[in-house]
């Protein structure tokens, strides 16, 4: 399976000023109780499923704090049929008085979770729970194609949407249980076009700027997107090269 994540920490704090408006029931069942909040003030909401024992008679308006909070794959109690899948939130709701504070330190959230297709920042989250940056070699890269008007440019080729570069985790190669071990990163074509030069089977590259996006489809569960691809100092080539370059810069035929 490509890009299936148990879950994303979420550093609540992140998402904004969260005040109560009141409880809901969600889930296939509707058997799930979520606080709704309203965020910053306006009239966007988030359902968080809060711990044992959350009291939901608080007035509306109340202010809240997140903490030690996590985003899954949850079923959506609308598209009970089509079993789609709904990224559902769960932490900790407390008041803003109360002294604890996130388990995670603020330097981990280091990607953020969006929304929709034009990215929209949710909250930042953290890209560990889902695989090791420096752990990916690259197999493979491929486009994908806008679906949308106009599929085409002004020469008749087919519009490309963005890039797709699959890795494996080097760490887990080899296990016989290594079902969830591809990993999936979908980044601009002009940045995938200006790296694909030099890119081989088992380069090593560490993505930067991640960005997350709950899918929850039978292919795969989470989107992945990266700003760019960094070359790791692990990779065979580069060390090579470092060594070639070093030696030219050392021959006395060179100075």
């Amino acid at each position: 399976m490509v890009n299936k994540f148990n879950k994303l920490s979420l550093q609540g704090k992140s998402l904004g000023k969260l005040t109560y408006v009141s409880r809901n029931k969600v889930g296939t069942n509707g058997d799930i109780s979520v606080a709704v909040l309203n965020i910053n003030d306006t009239l966007n909401t988030e359902n968080i499923t809060p711990q044992a024992g959350f009291d939901f008679a608080k007035p509306f308006g109340t202010e809240l704090k997140l903490i030690n909070a996590s985003i899954i794959g949850g079923e959506d109690r609308s598209n009970r049929r089509g079993g789609t899948r709904v990224a559902t939130k769960y932490g900790t709701l407390l008041p803003m008085s109360d002294s604890q504070t996130d388990g995670i330190p603020g330097s981990e959230y280091d990607a953020v979770f969006v929304s929709g297709k034009d990215k929209t920042p949710v909250g930042r989250v953290r890209s560990t729970d889902a695989f090791d940056s420096h752990d990916l070699i690259l197999f493979s890269v491929a486009p994908n194609y806008r679906t949308d008007n106009p599929v085409r440019d002004d020469n008749g080729e087919p519009i490309i949407s963005n890039y797709q570069v699959n890795f494996m985790q080097q760490s887990k190669s080899g296990e016989v249980n290594d079902d969830n071990t591809f990993i999936r990163i979908l980044i601009d074509p002009t940045e995938s076009e200006r790296l694909q030069v030099d890119l081989k089977p088992g380069t090593k590259l560490v993505p930067q700027g991640l960005k997350f996006a709950f899918v929850g489809n039978n292919a795969t569960d989470w989107t992945v997107y990266a700003d760019t691809l960094k070359l790791s100092d692990n990779n065979n080539f580069n060390n090579h090269e470092r060594k070639t370059a070093s030696k030219s810069k050392n021959d006395p035929k060179n100075k």
